[in-house]
């Protein structure tokens, strides 16, 4: 498998131990404690029961850096595969499912005000809210923590390169690393078809709907 593997640490933030991760074309991949839905949100169990939600770094070197974030509701409920959230850059909305069932707990109001954070330690102090979950070993089931998720980024790399080099032509060398900010650079690959391809691909194959 040419990933390019490398052992890392995310800075620790104070909400939570910070993951151990590997680089896949220069995207860092948790392997330890947290949990990726395929349309790259991620969860993460917390002592007390609830669930810390955020947006993988896959989705954050793609869309770069976020000017604006709409978080949920406080004491909304929300059902996996389900628009939870969106981030807002240039006039372009970027919308994401919840990665398990429940409750909106708390919402970490620090990226509401610098939604930088989100792209700059997705893992870390970019978290985006907390739920109490309703159905969680279900849910689990359908996320991918550990090896699985290293696989399924390094798919999702392979898709986005492909996707890269019919719309500009780029190819990557062996062993390279996809840029930071994908769409900033190359926009021509085209945010809608971004979103959809990558972030609601759950969604639309679901409900047969076209973002």
């Amino acid at each position: 498998m040419n990933t390019n593997i490398t052992l890392s640490r995310e800075r620790q933030p104070e909400v939570a131990l910070a993951p151990q991760t590997v680089e896949v074309f220069g995207f860092r991949v948790p392997v330890t404690r947290y949990y990726l839905h395929p349309g790259h949100t991620w969860a993460l169990l917390e002592a007390d029961g609830r669930v810390r939600v955020g947006l993988d770094d896959f989705s954050q070197k793609i869309l770069g850096p976020a000017e604006a974030v709409e978080l949920p509701r406080l004491g909304e409920l929300y059902y996996q595969n389900h628009v939870c959230l969106a981030l807002v850059r240039q006039g372009h909305k970027a919308k994401f499912l919840a990665p398990v069932d429940g409750v909106v707990d708390e919402i970490n109001a620090a990226v509401a005000q610098q939604p930088q954070l989100i792209h700059d330690d997705p893992y870390g102090e970019g978290w985006l809210f907390l739920m109490r979950p309703t159905n969680l070993a279900q849910n689990l089931t359908q996320l991918l923590g550990g090896e699985g998720a290293v696989a399924w980024i390094e798919a999702e790399a392979h898709k986005l390169l492909a996707l890269m080099s019919s719309e500009t032509g780029l190819t990557l060398p062996d062993g390279g690393a996809v840029i930071d900010d994908v769409y900033g650079h190359f926009p021509e690959v085209g945010w809608r078809r971004l979103v959809r391809e990558f972030f609601l691909h759950e969604l639309t194959k679901t409900w047969k709907k076209r973002y």
